[in-house]
């Protein structure tokens, strides 16, 4: 079941049974990892949202302090108290309801997350978008499905579970359930429509080993990633697998075409482009894989950052870049509605509007605002007058666009503790 920072400490941890094991085998890895850590580096075993978020401490760590100490990121490194609890939240992981294979079914949009018992959080960064109409902004958040009108003010909460993508409609979540499953369920209603069944199951005893998960833009695909570089996509209609991949590697993000012709998936040091009829390799390019690949509304431009940070368009029919955007530390891109220009977040944290000479614009960017806090997602609102950031400690805000100021003012879920 999905487990909150406090309850790790105080809830009593299941005899371990079968799972000694794994446990074992898991309060090694961590050992090991805390151990890299320590030593200056980042363990070759930490893949997505991990490794980058350790990478950028450390980049920031060395350049000095270029944020108020109010806005620092707060990771700590894996004490050995710390791996106690893991390791009691872990076994507790285990101890809920069980499906036909022996795994916990309880966790509704996710499992016990490291990230959160490091560092509570509000919401799901990634998880945050609007409607099609631009009336509201959504996120997987503390308190489960989280719903502003985008004129500001309190939110509601639509459902007491989370989820792990949305549809474009609002109209259906991806959630993640027992072993390595992926449920959808009407988010009017809450009635579960599909199961979506096929990645491995590595046997983790925190009994929830899947990764990312995207719908395609016009709702009728799904995918989702497993641990270690598996993905798959089917079709949500009726639930049958459409394609899958093999990356040999952990997945960072998914981020489909929007045609849904293909799917961009990051990894290492590169984002692969996949066609998502066969999931053939359509093409492949350098990137980072921390920053998750942004398609413009015509499916011409890829955007994201190079392996230096460097804010980067491609073209999506070659995959040869087409332009950078000197001074790197990008941490998040977003395509305009029009496709003209590209809004950046950086380390530093600043959000930037750049407009690239191959995209008809001057090439030159400019600063919203410098107020956004370390490692926030971006996204337009669909007249391209607004610009929101998300983060998973400090929660939605909104810019607009033409002054730099906030457009609206949201209150935030409480922390996840």
């Amino acid at each position: 079941m999905a487990l909150t920072f406090g309850q790790v400490k105080t809830r009593k941890a299941a005899p371990p049974g079968a799972a000694g094991d794994g446990l074992k085998a898991d309060l090694r890895t961590l050992e090991s990892s805390r151990d890299a850590l320590e030593a200056g580096g980042v363990p070759a075993s930490w893949q997505g949202l991990a490794a980058d978020a350790a990478r950028t401490r450390r980049a920031t760590s060395a350049a000095g302090p270029a944020y108020p100490v109010s806005m620092r990121p707060r990771t700590r490194l894996l004490s050995a108290p710390l791996i106690g609890v893991l390791a009691a939240a872990l076994l507790a992981g285990c101890a809920g309801d069980r499906d036909k294979d022996g795994c916990d079914i309880s966790a509704a949009g996710g499992s016990f997350s490291l990230a959160a018992a490091i560092e509570p959080t509000r919401l799901d960064a990634r998880s945050v978008v609007t409607d099609p109409d631009g009336k509201y902004v959504v996120a997987s958040c503390s308190e489960g499905m989280c719903r502003w009108d985008r004129a500001g003010g309190a939110y509601e909460t639509v459902s007491k579970d989370g989820y792990g993508a949305i549809s474009a409609d609002l109209a259906l979540v991806a959630r993640k359930v027992g072993c390595s499953d992926v449920a959808l369920v009407e988010v009017d209603g809450g009635e579960q429509v599909q199961r979506l069944e096929g990645l491995p199951n590595p046997k983790v005893t925190d009994a929830s080993p899947v990764g990312p998960i995207a719908f395609s833009p016009d709702g009728e695909l799904v995918a989702a990633a497993g641990l270690e570089g598996d993905l798959i996509i089917w079709s949500v209609e009726d639930g049958e697998e459409v394609a899958s991949a093999d990356l040999e590697g952990g997945i960072g993000s998914i981020s489909f075409s929007p045609d849904g012709e293909l799917v961009a998936v990051t990894g290492g040091d590169s984002v692969t482009i996949l066609e998502t009829d066969s999931g053939e390799e359509a093409g492949k390019i350098s990137a980072a894989s921390g920053v998750r690949p942004a398609w413009s509304s015509d499916g011409r431009w890829l955007a994201g950052a190079t392996t230096e940070g460097y804010p980067t368009i491609w073209n999506t029919t070659s995959f040869e870049a087409v332009e950078s955007l000197p001074g790197g530390g990008a941490v998040a891109v977003a395509f305009s509605p029009d496709a003209s220009s590209l809004a950046v977040v950086t380390a530093q944290p600043m959000l930037s509007v750049w407009t690239p000479k191959g995209l008809g614009g001057s090439g030159a960017d400019r600063d919203v605002t410098r107020s956004v806090p370390a490692r926030s997602e971006v996204l337009f609102s669909p007249d391209g007058r607004t610009v929101f950031t998300a983060s998973a400690a400090e929660g939605v805000a909104a810019w607009d666009l033409a002054t730099g100021k906030p457009a609206a003012e949201l209150d935030q879920p409480p922390l996840d503790r």
